[in-house]
């Protein structure tokens, strides 16, 4: 995969009306990424990272049921003002309120 390093960020969103939140994402939601980007025809995360992320803290979010399954990547990404990766030194730095989303028991 040449000098490509993909991890698994936890990203920081702030979304329109909503509680700031916090995810976690993994590999499925990676997958996902891959699958819908070649699916659409989209540039990959290098050409447009706030795409990326932006699809990522969605699909977690979805995964974890912090939004309904039927929630659409249309209407998160139209309510979605500021999404950030996170380290854990950006969330220490930061004093960040914010803890991860609990999933479907």
């Amino acid at each position: 995969m040449g000098d490509v390093k993909l991890n698994s960020p936890r990203i920081a969103v702030k979304r329109d009306g909503y509680d700031d939140v916090e995810l976690q994402t993994t590999n499925a939601d990676l997958v996902l990424w891959d699958r819908t980007r070649i699916k659409h025809k989209w540039p990959g995360f290098q050409e447009a990272p706030f795409l990326w992320l932006t699809f990522l803290s969605w699909a977690a979010a979805r995964r974890t049921g912090a939004i309904p399954p039927d929630y659409t990547y249309e209407k998160w990404e139209s309510e979605t003002l500021d999404v950030t990766a996170l380290t854990d030194d950006d969330a220490e730095e930061l004093g960040t309120p914010f803890g991860p989303v609990p999933g479907p028991e």
